[in-house]
């Protein structure tokens, strides 16, 4: 096991603090936190060993959030939550996505029982969190991918689904399947980390289609990937042009969904390693976990059809879902901290495994934070 260092600097501490998402494109790491609303391009120095801040990305200068930054009645930042992040690379789009969960008060031993039970009986959304979008990336003259300064055409132009404060098209969809329904009431969900809808993971898939894991939820021990087919509609009035998820899956939803056997783990992060899909898997709640990584094998034929194919389950075994070895990776130094939330190949033999809540040990000031490199 080998490990690296990302260097955020100061404005970008708060990604360092909450890493949830990355993905190496040639010289450059492109990473994202649950907190705020930034994205960060980190290039490489120092013989492949650190990566530094080269640019922070304000996604609310590209994407029509519901509550952006800059609005005076906000007390502070509403986060994005982002949770999964790949490239397309034959259309050189880089996808994100918000959790779209609920949130739970937490109670701190700082607090008495009374403002502890009154923070745990809130449940809320956040505005931000219902985010699936993607922003055009251009080669420059040496190849390396970088974000396009240009609006360009429909084609190259950042793209979003349609949300607001409360939903998205993804999550009404959720609402309307009858195995989601109970966790995702409109006026009694269940928050996230309480094995509720959470979203964690994304992949893209052959033709266009983006892939999203739940974390949560987990239904007796089963985890579920949610495929998609997200396509452009025309929308000249707003900052990013809009998706639409088609109609690919069961009784007409706009998703097809894929069941696997995690050893009752939910979905972490999902990352293609060749036709094999890596999944990181974890719990749904906060609890202290060591990372697992699973791998289904030739997964890739699973993507791409329509509603009329079968839905199936990926069971455990041998020659089709099972557990990587990764050695040590990931012991805890401190309790309640380095959660694995990242996976991402860092080259063709290697996977980046990445933390959030890094321990004292993961974490130099101002904003440095060590990641996982293993061998695949």
């Amino acid at each position: 096991m080998k490990e690296i260092k990302l260097e955020f600097e100061k404005e970008g501490e708060g990604i360092s603090k909450s890493l949830s998402a990355f993905v190496r494109l040639g010289d450059s790491i492109f990473a994202a936190g649950d907190e705020g609303v930034d994205l960060a391009r980190l290039k490489e120095s120092d013989d492949g060993t650190c990566f530094k801040l080269k640019e922070l990305i304000n996604l609310s200068n590209w994407f029509d959030l519901p509550i952006p930054p800059h609005k005076e009645q906000t007390k502070q930042v509403l986060e994005i939550d982002l949770e999964g992040m790949d490239f397309d690379s034959a259309k050189q789009l880089l996808w994100m996505v918000g959790s779209h969960s609920l949130k739970r008060g937490r109670a701190k031993a700082e607090f008495d029982t009374k403002k502890n039970l009154e923070l745990l009986g809130k449940v809320e959304p956040d505005a931000n969190r219902f985010f699936l979008g993607c922003v055009f990336l251009r080669k420059n003259k040496n190849k390396q991918f970088r974000l396009s300064l240009s609006e360009g055409d429909n084609n190259t132009r950042a793209a979003q689904l349609r949300c607001d404060a409360t939903t998205s098209e993804l999550l009404d969809e959720i609402r309307r399947d009858t195995l989601f329904t109970r966790f995702c009431d409109k006026n009694g969900g269940i928050p996230g980390k309480g094995n509720g809808i959470d979203i964690e993971g994304l992949a893209c898939a052959p033709n266009g289609r983006v892939l999203v894991g739940m974390r949560g939820p987990v239904l007796r021990g089963i985890a579920i990937i949610l495929e998609l087919a997200p396509e452009r509609i025309d929308s000249p009035n707003t900052k990013a042009a809009q998706l639409q998820l088609t109609k690919i899956g069961p009784t007409g939803l706009k998703y097809r969904r894929h069941f696997l056997d995690l050893a009752g783990h939910g979905v972490r992060d999902l990352c293609w390693d060749g036709d094999d899909l890596l999944v990181l898997a974890g719990p749904t709640t906060g609890l202290d976990s060591p990372p697992l990584i699973f791998r289904w094998k030739a997964a890739i034929k699973a993507f791409g059809k329509m509603s009329s194919d079968e839905e199936k389950f990926i069971w455990r075994s041998e020659n089709v879902l099972v557990q990587q070895a990764i050695g040590s990776t990931g012991k805890q130094a401190e309790a309640g901290a380095d959660h694995a939330e990242a996976i991402a190949l860092f080259d063709k033999k290697r996977l980046m495994i990445g933390y959030d809540s890094p321990s004292t040990k993961r974490f130099h000031k101002p904003a440095s934070v060590i990641v996982d490199i293993v061998d695949l």
